[in-house]
């Protein structure tokens, strides 16, 4: 079977090839319109036409010859999760109205794969890297910028770098807004279950459980525990029985792994919330309105962190003026977790 060129779409559709080659190798702008010199209903009819013949761009060539992929690599901790497949979803619908296509690579929290997963995209000729950093991995997202690769860092900051985009959470406000509902409920002996992999984020919940605690007169009572990612359900059971044997009312859980393996592990001990323990979990899921008693929890704007981090990299990618540093705001959920 002939392989259509773009010589046969131009000459089915009475334009020339410039004008054919102006429609296919088009973005898309935010309205979804092609962003390209030609008439919409001679770009249409161009797009018919060549579906209708079954054109097929060659993307490598296109890239050779304009530099450009129209392709950006987005590389999460892991995409399974329910936090960063949510806000990969939105990624990708933005991305699309863009007329980017998008790869995507989960790093698991280890800086020698995020490095594997750099070269591989790179290697792609891509135009910009939206990534979630890990502890450990600042070479590999350093090989993006010294290649002049626009990044956007995503949920996590590394204070280091400069050059890069960055959409984040205030995460600072979060930790604070969990205490304070704690607090204003009448708990006393809040602690907070962390993991040890000392991300900005997780670091910044803390500091803002730290300084409500303080200023609320309870420094005596601050307590975190780190638990390694992934760690195994006995380590935080253990953790649990513990907890409620010294007397703690109440536990702030600043992320959706921990929060789900807390309530696995207070259900399996047949401990009642908030009676025994009252939480304030993270993020969004089922299981808190599914729970015995529904869940307290602090949600990201998904959405937003989403759109904010594709509009951030296009402009980036095309040289426009634009704020590097987006922080929005997180959004409280009351439940019965905390009614005492």
């Amino acid at each position: 079977m002939k392989k259509i060129t773009i010589k046969d779409v131009a000459r089915e559709a009475g334009v020339s090839v410039t004008l054919v080659s102006f429609v296919m190798n088009a973005k898309r702008g935010k309205d979804g319109r092609l962003d390209c010199p030609v008439n919409p209903e001679t770009a249409d009819r161009v797009l018919k036409v060549a579906k209708e013949l079954g054109y097929r761009r060659n993307a490598a060539a296109a890239s050779l010859r304009s530099g450009r992929s129209n392709t950006v690599a987005v590389i999460t901790t892991d995409i399974s999760n329910k936090y960063f497949a949510g806000i990969s979803r939105h990624i990708e619908d933005r991305c699309h109205q863009y007329g980017y296509t998008v790869l995507f690579g989960s790093s698991d929290e280890k800086p020698e794969k995020l490095d594997n997963i750099m070269d591989t995209v790179l290697a792609y000729n891509i135009d910009g890297v939206i990534v979630a950093p890990v502890p450990g991995g600042e070479d590999a997202i350093r090989k993006a910028v010294d290649q002049n690769v626009p990044v956007v860092l995503l949920d996590r900051d590394i204070e280091s770098f400069t050059e890069v985009g960055k959409v984040l959470l205030d995460d600072v406000a979060a930790g604070r807004m969990a205490t304070d509902l704690l607090l204003s409920k009448g708990f006393r002996k809040i602690e907070m279950i962390s993991y040890t992999l000392g991300i900005s984020s997780l670091k910044e919940r803390e500091e803002g459980y730290r300084e409500s605690m303080t200023k609320a007169g309870l420094t005596q009572d601050i307590s975190a525990h780190y638990i390694p990612y992934g760690a195994a359900r006995e380590t935080i059971t253990t953790l649990i029985k513990d907890a409620v044997k010294r007397g703690v009312e109440a536990l702030f859980l600043p992320t959706y792994t921990i929060s789900a393996s807390v309530l696995a592990a207070i259900r399996d001990l047949k401990l009642d919330i908030p009676k025994d323990l009252a939480i304030v979990a993270f993020d969004e899921s089922d299981v808190y309105n599914l729970y015995t008693t529904t869940v307290a929890h602090i949600v990201q704007p998904l959405r937003s962190l989403g759109v904010h981090a594709v509009d951030l990299l296009h402009n980036m990618i095309e040289n426009k003026p634009c704020d590097t540093k987006i922080v929005l705001k997180p959004e409280l959920i009351p439940g019965g977790s905390v009614e005492k």
